[in-house]
């Protein structure tokens, strides 16, 4: 697959030379990273129980028929290989360069084309959207605010809008305009775009802002935004695979096709769904174009690029607060664990790229399942390890767990602190994170946890007497903590939940 993507690019000669080995690599693909393929492992292990599994195994374990990966090293892509196949009962083979969805990675894509376009003075990242649309406007029934919004706010998921994300569209459906979307009339599957609150008071992540922001770059551009982002970000980096084209002509060719959650073939006869919200989550893209953005945004902020400006690219790693976004990807980590990253999530494809802006190191990961996200996590703890990167090393459970008495002192419903400010609990805002959380024992006397009232609970296993990690919270940067406080007298008054770089605390009720 490495081979292919040479000759691509350099023809004939470029083939000759890569069958004649790797010179053609950066020197630290001779490291063989392709080991990682041998090594994924989960991030919870029992003490003194490692576990490793191969990537065959576990793609056939979640029904994920085929994979891509590119690996970046010190701001070189090292490594570009595919896995498994296009489609179940069919032999074509994935390679780097076989097109996948990629989901809410979309909106990186589309804040690196904004902010490009902003380093060049054609936008202001400041000024205000609404009033800079010239095809649509938002009705003030749907908007209580009235004041300006920018584009940083936007991609920042600041802007206070709605619709944090979008159904895909089946074979042979209707498909929204984009101010179908945003109006949510037609054939939109969606509710109509509102602000819910003004901007900058609070986080919400948002699909529909990312629209609003895709028919903004039109606007302002004259071009529709498929031709945009042909022009002025595939072009110009090279990514001859990517494309914004909703729904994607099949005369592409070497697509990787969709798959649910049994790991069968879906949204037949094409065989992939349709994502008109193309900002948001409508890319379509290889695993050596996705490598090569991913690569360019980390040399562009160690001053080693040039497609953003330096200023800009500061600007787009630099988190805005109240959430965990730069200006299009989530930042976490400090020093040599300064890292960006982004997942993607449509119907039947789950993605993943970061970046660490220290080291120069980079992972792309793409998939053609539903269960895809399971299965990138194992493969970036297997990735870690080989690379040597300090990251996602293995959380070991303790030998010894806590008894049901020792765990009955924790029992009960805590609701979230309402003296600890909105502002600064980042990510954790809306969804379970502003419910009240109820914990109980089970019948085998294992510590549960569940929204207060509800009837779905996961186990919790103990890392120490009073720290616990919940397994089924799935994440693929850090894991789901919950620590509860304890006074002297053995009483527990509260609780923190931690996740990634953000807490949130809870009062016993």
């Amino acid at each position: 697959m490495v081979f292919e993507w040479i000759a691509r690019r350099a023809g004939p000669l470029g083939l000759c030379l890569a069958l004649a080995g790797q010179a053609l690599l950066p020197a630290a693909a001779q490291a063989q990273p392709a080991g990682f393929a041998e090594a994924l492992r989960p991030r919870l292990q029992a003490e003194g129980q490692p576990v490793s599994w191969a990537l065959a195994e576990r793609m056939d374990h979640y029904g994920v028929p085929g994979l891509a990966i590119a690996i970046i090293e010190d701001g070189e892509v090292v490594h570009l290989q595919g896995f498994g196949v296009l489609q179940v009962g069919n032999p074509d083979p994935v390679t780097a360069d076989t097109l996948f969805s990629a989901g809410s990675v979309s909106k990186i894509a589309t804040a690196t084309l904004a902010l490009h376009l902003a380093a060049d003075g054609r936008l202001d990242l400041d000024a205000d959207v609404l009033s800079g649309l010239s095809s649509w406007s938002l009705p003030d029934s749907r908007d209580p605010f009235g004041s300006p919004v920018s584009l940083r706010a936007i991609l920042s998921h600041t802007a206070g809008f709605n619709l944090h994300g979008f159904e895909d569209y089946q074979p042979g459906a209707a498909i929204p305009s984009v101010t179908e979307t945003l109006d949510g009339t037609g054939p939109a599957l969606n509710n109509a775009l509102e602000r819910r609150f003004e901007p900058g008071s609070r986080y919400a992540y948002s699909g529909g802002g990312f629209t609003l922001a895709q028919l903004y770059l039109s606007d302002q551009s004259g071009l529709s935004f498929e031709a945009l982002a042909d022009a002025e970000l595939f072009t110009p980096l090279g990514m001859d695979r990517s494309t914004f084209a909703n729904p994607l002509p099949a005369a592409v060719g070497n697509i990787a096709r969709a798959h649910d959650r049994s790991g069968e073939p879906t949204a037949l006869p094409r065989g992939y769904e349709t994502m008109p919200e193309m900002a948001a989550s409508g890319l379509w893209t290889s695993a050596a174009d996705l490598g090569r953005l991913v690569a360019e945004l980390i040399g562009t902020y160690r001053g080693e690029a040039g497609y953003l400006s330096p200023d800009m690219a500061r600007a787009m790693m630099t988190r805005i607060a109240p959430g965990e976004h730069g200006l299009g990807p989530r930042l976490i980590g400090r020093g040599d664990d300064f890292i960006f990253h982004h997942g993607g999530a449509n119907n039947s494809y789950q993605t993943w790229i970061e970046g660490h802006l220290v080291t120069g190191d980079g992972l792309v990961i793409l998939t053609n399942g539903a269960n895809g996200r399971a299965l990138i996590n194992e493969v970036r703890n297997g990735v870690a390890d080989t690379m040597g990167w300090n990251l996602n090393r293995p959380v070991i459970l303790p030998d010894r767990q806590s008894n049901a008495t020792e765990l009955a002192a924790f029992v009960g419903t805590y609701a979230v602190d309402s003296a600890f400010p909105l502002d600064l609990r980042q990510q954790m805002v809306g969804w379970i994170f502003e419910a009240a959380l109820e914990f109980r024992l089970d019948d085998d006397g294992r510590l549960m946890a569940g929204r207060a009232g509800g009837d779905r609970f996961e186990p919790l296993l103990a890392l120490t007497p009073t720290r616990f990690v919940m397994p089924g919270f799935n994440q693929t940067v850090g894991i789901a903590e919950l620590e509860f406080h304890r006074n002297a007298l053995g009483e527990v008054s509260g609780m923190s939940f931690h996740l990634e770089n953000a807490t949130s605390h809870y009062r016993r009720q």
